[in-house]
Order: C-alpha cells, then structure tokens, then sequence
C-alpha cells in the first residue's frame, strides 16, 4: 500500500471519470511509491468497487485510454501460474490536476488536524464535595491525631462502672495501708487490737 498513490488517485489524477475512481483507488491501493507496478487481481478490485468482474474490465480499458493507467513491466508477477498472471499496471502519476484556490489547505480546516486543542470539559464542576471537618465523626475511635476540626478525640477506654455504679473493689493482703480510724494491734500492724492472732500465739507460748 502506498499513501503518495492513494493520495494521488483522490486529490491529482486528472480527468477520472466518476465511475472509475473506484478502480483507480484499488489499483493505488497496491502500487509503490511511485506508481508502478500495482497487480491485484480483476476479483480483489471487483471486491473494493462493489461492481462486476466485467464493469472492473471496462473500468481498466478507460482509464488505460484516458492515459491515466499503462501497462507496466509484468515481470513482477513471473512467480505466478501462468494462466493466474494479473496484469500490471503503472499509475500516471506525473499527471496533476491543477488544486482549486477554495481547497487550499490553508484556507480551510482539516478534517482531524484541528488548529488548537479544545478546551477539556470538566463535568464535576456542579459537585460539591463536604470538607472533611463537616463530615459526622460515627464510629471514629482515634488518639493522638487532631482533626480538621480542630477537636482532638479521646482514646477509647473500657467502662469501669455497672449500672452507673462504682465496681467494688476488695483489698487484701497483710501490706494493705491502715487507716487511723482502725483498731490495729500496737505490735503487729495489720492484725486487729482485739483479735490479734500474733499476740494470742505469744500468749499461748510463754512470751511476755
């Protein structure tokens, strides 16, 4: 496929008939860079024209009279049967049409080449996103981190009470501190004055 013969065949090529630029097309389709040796089949450009094998030979006959196709070297399809051999044809592609001052690509835009980049359009202006501080604080157990809010959030502990009343605690132990208002022993600290265990043990044993 060559592009400078496709664009040729559309934009250059002088005097085609309407009904023949179809063909013409194809025949750039497979043609190099400058126009020679383009071989596709009578089928494969009865496939691009939507015609008939027989409008397909009519349409080569014309433009070979116009002076538009000529036969090129058809040692390019040697490695073919010979009775598969399509005959090849060069494009006159030294024949320009003069270019209409209207068409003057810098008198008009191009299809898909605009001049400058259109604006990007964006759809969520319109969307209000809430800042962060008015959004409700549910279920949000931090510490150490302050929010946008300005409010620092206390760390989660578990309750002490039950029912809204103090759980009872029970002190034991020899080591406990004593309160003035207790009756304690005078020898043995810890030990109640009128049950003291200690002083009852030195009593049994003799001891002053």
């Amino acid at each position: 496929m060559s592009i400078e013969a496709v664009s040729w065949a559309l934009n250059d090529a002088p005097d085609v008939p309407p009904q023949c630029l179809a063909v013409l097309l194809g025949l750039a389709n497979h043609a190099h860079a400058n126009g020679r040796a383009a071989f596709p089949s009578q089928d494969r450009l009865s496939h691009y024209a939507r015609k008939s094998v027989r409008s397909v030979r009519r349409d080569l006959d014309e433009l070979e009279r116009l002076g538009l196709i000529r036969r090129g070297d058809q040692r390019h399809t040697a490695f073919l049967p010979a009775d598969r051999r399509p005959v090849v044809w060069d494009l006159a592609v030294e024949r320009r049409r003069p270019l209409p001052a209207s068409l003057d690509p810098f008198a008009e835009p191009q299809s898909g080449r605009p001049t400058e980049a259109p604006e990007p359009v964006d759809n969520r202006a319109d969307v209000r996103v809430p800042p962060v501080g008015d959004r409700a604080d549910v279920g949000v157990r931090t510490t150490g981190r302050t929010r946008p809010s300005g409010r620092t959030p206390t760390s989660y502990k578990p309750s002490l009470t039950i029912n809204n009343q103090e759980r009872p605690r029970s002190l034991r132990g020899a080591a406990l501190p004593t309160t003035p208002a207790a009756a304690h022993c005078p020898k043995h600290r810890g030990s109640p004055a009128r049950n003291c265990g200690p002083c009852r043990a030195e009593a049994l044993g003799g001891v002053a």
